[in-house]
């Protein structure tokens, strides 16, 4: 019997006040790949990496160095870093 693919799953929202952006993200991480979906205007970019922060960093890269930088700094991604290790 084979072994049940293992899922890890985080939603959460990042920002930026000085830019005045938020941004809903989810996390998604099957058999060792991650998966990130960032939306914002209503419109979802998807970014595709070996680790959760490749795959962020991906799916913001369509927001800009600066805004993307800005997003990556959230304090709040500590918080989706600490739920993913709960998760693995």
């Amino acid at each position: 019997m084979q072994p049940q693919p293992r899922l890890v799953s985080v939603n959460a929202r990042i920002g930026s006040a000085d830019l005045g952006i938020e941004v809903g993200i989810r996390l998604r991480q099957l058999d060792g790949r991650w998966l990130a979906v960032a939306e914002f205007a209503d419109e979802p970019e998807v970014g595709i990496g070996a680790t959760p922060r490749a795959a962020l960093a991906a799916a913001l890269g369509t927001l800009g160095t600066r805004a993307a930088s800005a997003l990556m700094a959230d304090p709040r991604l500590l918080g989706v870093s600490a739920e993913i290790m709960r998760s693995a």
